[in-house]
């Protein structure tokens, strides 16, 4: 009768454990099919702000500008938006920008109003680098700053409501009347 009473508590103990381990790789796997959900690279539509009419007006902070969003479905990502014309700023060549010497002699070279041009338009780019993770109970991304463009918001989190239409990815800040629409890229 003991051997009998063993083997059952054995076997309940087992499945048990099974069982527990099976939960814990739901769990592990929902994980990374919510982070999987956003996986890939978004060019940025548009990027709108809600008026006091209700209505989604276009931010003219990135009318014809350029911006991209990726997502690696591990959990990092990255961001870069920069306004129209941002790319046609004439500056250094990569190989200059990386030389602290022929970066100074550039900056004392310049007059005041080209000094302030270049700082209006190197602060007009934003970027960041971030880990990521999804909320279990909404449709909600978390981005875990890294780094950044603007050295504030180093070591923040910011939160982003998602949904898709189709290829599309919007994102909606939380602490703002804004979204983002981006369009994923093949």
């Amino acid at each position: 009768m003991k051997k009998r009473s063993e083997i059952i508590s054995l076997f309940i103990i087992t499945s048990i454990l099974v069982a527990g381990l099976s939960l814990s790789n739901c769990t592990s796997n929902t994980s990374k099919n919510r982070k999987s959900q956003l996986a890939g690279m978004y060019k940025l539509h548009i990027a709108e702000n809600l008026d006091s009419n209700g209505e989604w007006q276009e931010d003219p902070w990135t009318k014809d500008g350029t911006g991209y969003i990726l997502y690696d479905g591990l959990g990092h990502m990255a961001v870069q938006i920069t306004p129209s014309g941002y790319k046609d700023y004439e500056w250094m060549n990569e190989k200059e920008s990386t030389i602290s010497a022929r970066v100074q002699e550039k900056i004392d070279s310049m007059s005041v109003d080209e000094l302030k041009k270049a700082v209006k338009e190197f602060s007009s780019s934003y970027v960041y680098i971030a880990n990521y993770n999804v909320e279990d109970t909404a449709d909600i991304v978390q981005h875990h700053r890294i780094s950044s463009s603007i050295p504030a918001v180093w070591s923040t989190t910011v939160r982003r409501a998602f949904s898709f239409s189709g290829d599309t990815l919007i994102l909606r800040v939380l602490e703002s009347n804004r979204r983002l629409k981006w369009i994923k890229q093949d």
